[in-house]
Order: C-alpha cells, then sequence, then structure tokens
C-alpha cells in the first residue's frame, strides 16, 4: 500500500464519517424532551388550569363550563374527560389523551383541554 492509498483511504473515511453525522444530525436527530409536557384547560377561551403530566402521577378534578361541571382525569402523562353535562358525550367518547397537539373539547361546556409541548415531525419539505 501506497503513500497516495493510505491517504485515498483516510479522506474516504473521513468523508464517511462526515456525512454519517450530518444526516444523524438532519433526519434522525430526537428533539429535547427534558421539558415536561402540560395539559392546559380552557374554559370559555379562558385558561383555567396548567397540569404538568409526569409519570406516575395520579389525580382528578372538576372544571366548571357554561353547561355545568365537568370531571377531568390525569393518569401519569395521558388526560381524559371523565364526566360532561352534554347531551352527546363526544367529549368522554375521545378518550385519553397523550401526545403534544392532542386536545378533547367540550363544545356546550365550552371546554378545551390541549397537551403542550415539543410534537415531533411528521413530514418536511423543501
Amino acid at each position: 500500500m501506497t503513500r497516495a492509498d493510505k491517504i485515498l483511504l483516510a479522506a474516504l473515511l473521513l468523508f464517511t464519517l462526515l456525512s454519517a453525522g450530518a444526516l444523524y444530525g438532519r433526519f434522525l436527530h430526537v428533539p429535547d424532551h427534558a421539558k415536561p409536557r402540560q395539559a392546559v384547560v380552557t374554559v370559555q377561551g379562558k385558561m383555567a388550569r396548567r397540569i404538568e403530566l409526569a409519570p406516575g402521577t395520579k389525580s382528578s378534578f372538576v372544571v366548571d363550563g357554561r353547561v355545568g361541571p365537568s370531571a377531568v382525569e390525569v393518569d401519569g402523562t395521558r388526560v381524559r374527560m371523565v364526566e360532561a353535562p352534554c347531551a352527546a358525550g363526544t367529549c368522554i367518547k375521545q378518550g385519553w389523551i397523550a401526545h403534544p397537539g392532542q386536545t378533547v373539547v367540550c363544545i356546550p361546556g365550552e371546554i378545551m383541554i390541549r397537551i403542550e409541548g415539543a410534537a415531533p415531525l411528521d413530514a418536511v419539505t423543501r
């Protein structure tokens, strides 16, 4: 193996490592999840409560909406509406939400529960 072969091999190895690092940083990097997710409860457009979603925590509380009280349950990193005075009960049927961007909405009661946090990318366009 000549000196030129060794230089060519080192250059190819360096190029491969730099390309792999660039691809990892561009496409495979997972966003920082150090900041805990939060659920924000709004009633008639005004924030009523902010809840930290952390594994191992359980709680429930009542929110007074426009048509009456609604019960909300928190179980670790997920939230759901358990009881609502509305006739259809669509907000109860929505079930658990746990990912940033998901919402539970009770239209007659004007109550909305939204998960905030770093949402993962679903697509990239150029």
